[in-house]
């Protein structure tokens, strides 16, 4: 069961938006925002209007200055007294959080700012320009949203000449164990990344998510097998063993099983410009080792 609810909660953070649905004075500027998303967050940060920020979730991991702000609960259990007290003027979360405690946000007397699913690259830059005008920082937004083109553009044209690799994308297994495998499908912008960093996925489904069994993964035969969660009970080396139980296909016979920080491709917002490099850098080191390098100094910077 415990394998479960992480797997589930794998899932939820990889729900993204594209579109803001529903804001009440959307005439107004927000001066105190609380967001339920880690996505939003990022968002918002990278828009350059932190100082707005007053509450977040638990997982909310970036920017590092998220350690400091208040915690008001988790993605699906929000603590509504603990809103309240920061006194927001508007809560900001996704409309699959929406249909589970919006109402009850709302029957407190607060805005709210729904964002919907999207499935896309196209759509987290759409959702950077609605919150930058939300938030009256279009400039900005227009800036976020360029720089994903001008970074994408650039990977591409390194990747249009490579020989394509055959990718598992991995985002949630049963620790220690071969069982409970949820991989990516292709409705989804992390198979968009995927094919911009000269790789293929080995999932034919046009599932966001499955589960797949042991068995599945013998017939894809990836070259490439790129795993990202949240579960911390299992270390980097662990999760290389524990794949070695399948010696028969190509990833683990060359070493070719990586682990990598669920945030950056995971969290759908100006930061898979990071996730796209680490994939490039995984699927093909001898085109992107410096570029990789690159683009992590520069997400300090930000």
């Amino acid at each position: 069961m415990k394998s479960v609810i992480k797997t589930s909660l794998v899932l939820f953070s990889i729900l993204i938006f594209s579109y803001v649905t529903l804001y009440a004075n959307s005439d107004k500027n927000p001066q105190r925002i609380v967001s339920l998303s880690p996505n939003v967050t990022e968002i918002i940060y990278g828009l350059g209007a932190w100082d707005k920020i007053v509450g977040v979730t638990m997982y909310s991991d970036f920017p590092p200055e998220a350690d400091a702000v208040p915690k008001v609960g988790g993605w699906v259990n929000p603590n509504l007294e603990a809103i309240v007290r920061l006194k927001p003027d508007l809560v900001i979360f996704m409309t699959d959080q929406d249909s589970i405690f919006g109402d009850n946000i709302r029957k407190l007397g607060l805005n709210t700012l729904a964002v919907d699913s999207n499935k896309s690259i196209k759509d987290i830059q759409n959702s950077i320009l609605q919150l930058g005008k939300v938030l009256q920082k279009e400039q900005e937004a227009e800036n976020l949203s360029n720089k994903i083109n001008s970074n994408f553009e650039e990977i591409s044209s390194k990747t249009s000449e490579v020989p394509k690799k055959r990718v598992l994308f991995v985002v949630g297994r049963n620790p220690g164990t071969l069982e409970d495998i949820y991989v990516i499908g292709r409705d989804n912008y992390i198979n968009e990344l995927i094919n911009l960093a000269g790789g293929e996925n080995v999932v034919k489904s046009n599932r966001f998510a499955l589960k797949i069994a042991k068995d599945a993964i013998l017939s894809f035969d990836p070259q490439v097998i790129i795993e990202t969660t949240y579960d911390k009970t299992e270390n980097k080396g662990s999760t290389i063993k524990t794949w070695g139980g399948l010696k028969e296909i190509s990833a683990v016979k060359n070493n070719e099983v990586h682990v990598v920080s669920s945030s950056e491709l995971l969290r759908p917002s100006q930061r898979i410009i990071e996730g796209a490099y680490i994939l490039a850098h995984i699927l093909h080191p001898e085109v992107f080792e410096r570029y990789h390098g690159a683009t992590k100094a520069q997400r300090h910077k930000e």
